[in-house]
């Protein structure tokens, strides 16, 4: 992996213990596998024809338990993989409105 993906490759060498790494650097990876894999959606991510790879199912898995979590910093909003081109143009919007 390059080092643009540094996140995603630490959870995946740490995929064991997924419930000990911060909640940033559980968004990070996250947010990394949808950079590397456009199309992909959390809903039904455990669906056998998710088009999920099984090696990412258990990060989605992590997300998902956490948004549950009163003290987790992840919300459902975090789910959902919006690129920082968009995030800006968001932002953008809204100072310009």
């Amino acid at each position: 992996m390059s080092e643009q993906y540094l996140m995603l490759e630490y959870l995946m060498k740490s995929n064991v213990h997924l419930d000990k790494v911060k909640d940033l650097t559980l968004l990070r990876g996250y947010h990394q596998i949808f950079e590397q894999n456009p199309g992909l959606h959390p809903d039904g991510f455990d669906d056998q024809n998710s088009g999920w790879p099984e090696e990412l199912k258990s990060v989605c898995a992590e997300m998902w338990r956490r948004v549950d979590l009163d003290d987790s910093t992840i919300n459902e909003e975090h789910m959902y993989y919006i690129n920082k081109a968009f995030r800006q143009l968001m932002k953008a919007s809204r100072t310009n409105g």
